[in-house]
């Protein structure tokens, strides 16, 4: 009979220190809160086109800081349209290493024609965006023809 009653009271001492346990956790995250993501989700459209001819340009690839956070291309209407994993902070060098900065030039979106001679060749362009936080942001690229 002890040993029984001494089983329940090990358990009862265990579902106790685990309900303790999460009490004390949820509290924590209550008061100082989670931390806030590194990165985020922004949509990115727009048009590209050749600056002679002013029509759009099919298949140029579309980098979001080399790769790293996202990539798309154009359609055959010159059209892209795909979501990019944007930083929201970065270390600065400029301050000490602990400080984390919000920037504003983090973001560098790389048009590049990837195709060859197929629809002509173009020069490749980097365009620094502030998505700062928005849902969407819309491009219009004009890439120059390659002599």
């Amino acid at each position: 009979m002890k040993k029984i009653e001494l089983k329940w009271r090990k358990l009862l001492r265990a579902a106790f220190g685990c309900v303790s346990f999460t009490a004390v956790a949820f509290v924590f995250q209550a008061c100082y809160g989670i931390e806030h993501p590194m990165l985020y989700d922004v949509k990115l459209t727009g048009t590209v086109v050749s600056k002679t001819t002013n029509l759009p340009i099919k298949g140029i690839k579309i980098t979001v800081n080399s790769e790293v956070f996202g990539m798309g291309f154009t359609d055959e209407n010159g059209n892209f349209d795909f979501y990019a994993s944007v930083p929201s902070e970065y270390y600065d060098s400029r301050y000490s290493e602990d400080s984390v900065h919000f920037t504003h030039d983090s973001v560098r979106v790389h048009f590049m024609d990837i195709d060859g001679e197929q629809n002509g060749l173009f020069n490749d362009t980097t365009i620094i965006i502030n998505p700062a936080y928005k849902d969407e942001v819309k491009l219009n690229v004009i890439l120059s023809e390659k002599k």
